[in-house]
């Protein structure tokens, strides 16, 4: 039985896996409210590395991609929003003296805690951006594949907040993916519409007078922009 048992679990386990995984109406449907948002982030998480930031090819070249993208620029305080397990955070320290990096899931944050114990540089906070605030005094701000299960109305609403997060001259850097999520620009009413990408979540920031575009990279799978608010006397 006790065998019988642990099949059923692993094939559970499995499924959830793969269904976590698709992008399918179904999904899209069964997260539109926030609470189901972070249930289906919990359920990725029962797996080590659900995305294989560690491993995939296609991960580690878009963490490379984004660290040259600052282009060697020293921050003295940084805020990573929806840090996971903190397998990027870890790359982040070699640019920042401090990084604060938050996420809603406890139990990526469980494994970030593992990961980063006995780093001083680094505080780790349960956070949830669309209600939460992590206060301000940032030098740079980090929203990497975050707003996709945002609302237009959440995602306006962030906006307006993450530029206050900000010091004057400090950067917003923005990663999100294009191809099939770039095919379906449109918004219906208040709801994500049927997929929200890079072309419309870094528009909604490019177009903010408070930011100054530093750059723009359009890759075939993601899209990288660098945003400054603007203020800084150095330019």
């Amino acid at each position: 039985m006790t065998g019988v048992a642990a099949v059923l679990a692993e094939e559970l386990r499995t499924w959830l896996g793969q269904w976590v995984a698709d992008d399918t109406p179904l999904k899209r449907v069964l997260t539109a409210q926030r609470w189901a948002v972070r249930a289906y982030f919990e359920a990725r998480y029962l797996v080590p590395d659900p995305w294989r930031l560690r491993t995939s090819p296609y991960e580690l070249q878009r963490a490379a991609d984004t660290l040259e993208f600052l282009e060697g620029r020293r921050y003295r305080r940084a805020l990573e929003v929806g840090c996971g397990e903190g397998t990027f955070t870890v790359q982040l320290l070699g640019l920042c003296d401090r990084v604060v990096a938050v996420d809603f899931s406890r139990g990526a944050l469980r494994r970030a805690r593992r990961r980063l114990a006995g780093e001083p540089r680094v505080e780790l906070r349960a956070l949830d951006v669309v209600c939460e605030d992590p206060g301000g005094g940032f030098d740079l701000v980090v929203c990497a594949e975050l707003f996709y299960y945002m609302s237009r109305a959440q995602l306006e609403a962030v906006a307006r907040r993450v530029v206050r997060w900000l010091n004057l001259g400090g950067d917003l850097c923005l990663v999100h993916g294009t191809s099939s999520h770039d095919a379906a620009p449109e918004f219906s009413g208040e709801g994500r519409g049927r997929e929200m990408g890079a072309r419309q979540i870094h528009g909604l920031f490019c177009r903010m007078a408070e930011l100054a575009l530093v750059r723009d990279r359009l890759l075939p799978r993601y899209r990288l922009t660098l945003l400054r608010r603007r203020g800084d006397p150095n330019g």
